[in-house]
């Protein structure tokens, strides 16, 4: 570590280095010096930066019922990040309703699901798209896709008007796609897996899937097992898996893992949280939510007091994982966690 050597080395090698450190401690380098506090604005540090590789995802945690205070958790470093919030239209709610590649889409209600804002956490930048062609007054379920060559994304919104709607950065505007096949939808986040955004039907119980390519709907007939309380779906190394809870008597006996089985189109139980974790977590008979991206979900009792247990889940692992409290302050951790959305911590796309 001799000055005399270090200080020589190239600034493209010191570059590729940085690119390689966790996303929070590019943050706190920032202040080492001007140049490296600019650095997220250098066009050769963002390409090497974007072939670094992708990094476990972050959980963007909401602690109010207007989405304006919360907190980040990164596995990472096993470490909760107040970073701010990104900056919405102050005058209406919005929640967090699809992610990809770095980017997060916040939807707003207001006579209908009109008004869209896409943002990157990370470096604040943010745009609101175009009000929708035909706006739903019922959500059913947002999408994204992210095109790392282009720097490109798609917004992808189904709801109550049947007739699917998709937002293209690249022409900056909404176009109006096949419809979405008849059934009862409630409102849960869409995953992305090898193309195709899959999403919950309630009714005719099982799985539709966008093809985004090709812009047509399919239909998959995968029920759910007798007395499964359904969470999540998570995607996780092009495979499909479902989060959720065993009932006996309308309570949650034990947290399960599912796995779609392409073959036979059935959900098999690959794994199950341990008794007496389970007992810790959901005691008081409580009821749990989870949101999850690429191999990670976090489970946690919403609405819980801040000294309910929030887990992590590893699903290339199957490993359980307590993580630590959330170190915000207690008169804004009164209601605890109440939603939230996992992405991955991006610092070169664009919105």
């Amino acid at each position: 570590m001799r000055a005399n050597i270090w200080s020589n080395l190239p600034e493209h090698l010191v570059e590729r280095i940085l690119t390689r450190l966790p996303v929070a401690c590019f943050f706190r380098f920032r202040s080492v010096c001007k140049g490296w506090y600019n650095l997220i604005h250098s066009s050769t540090f963002l390409q090497a930066y974007s072939e670094s590789p992708a990094q476990e995802p972050w959980f963007l945690m909401f602690t109010d019922d207007h989405y304006r205070d919360g907190s980040t958790f990164d596995p990472s470093l096993n470490k909760w990040h107040h970073i701010p919030l990104p900056s919405l239209p102050q005058k209406e709610t919005f929640f967090p309703a699809a992610a990809a590649g770095g980017l997060v889409c916040f939807g707003c209600y207001a006579d209908g699901w009109k008004t869209f804002v896409v943002c990157n956490p990370l470096t604040k930048a943010c745009r609101q798209l175009p009000p929708m062609l035909n706006p739903p007054f019922r959500l059913y379920t947002v999408g994204m896709v992210v095109d790392r060559d282009t720097k490109s994304y798609k917004v992808l919104v189904a709801g109550n008007c049947e007739i699917y709607e998709v937002y293209d950065s690249a022409i900056n505007c909404w176009k109006k796609t096949c419809i979405l096949p008849p059934g009862f939808y409630r409102w849960h986040h869409g995953i992305l897996c090898n193309g195709f955004l899959y999403s919950r039907r309630f009714q005719f119980d099982g799985l539709v899937a966008y093809d985004i390519q090709q812009g047509v709907w399919s239909q998959i007939q995968a029920p759910m097992p007798h007395a499964f309380d359904y969470h999540a779906l998570v995607e996780c190394q092009g495979r499909i898996f479902t989060v959720g809870g065993l009932l006996k008597n309308d309570i949650t006996k034990r947290v399960c893992i599912l796995e779609l089985e392409r073959t036979r189109l059935e959900w098999i139980e690959v794994d199950t949280m341990p008794s007496i974790l389970c007992e810790e977590f959901l005691k008081d008979g409580a009821s749990f939510s989870c949101t999850g991206y690429s191999d990670l979900v976090m489970l946690y009792i919403t609405g819980g007091f801040r000294d309910r247990l929030v887990l992590l889940y590893d699903l290339s692992k199957k490993l359980w994982r307590r993580l630590p409290r959330c170190s915000l302050p207690d008169e804004r951790m009164r209601e605890g966690l109440l939603d939230g959305i996992s992405f991955e911590p991006r610092l070169d796309v664009v919105v």
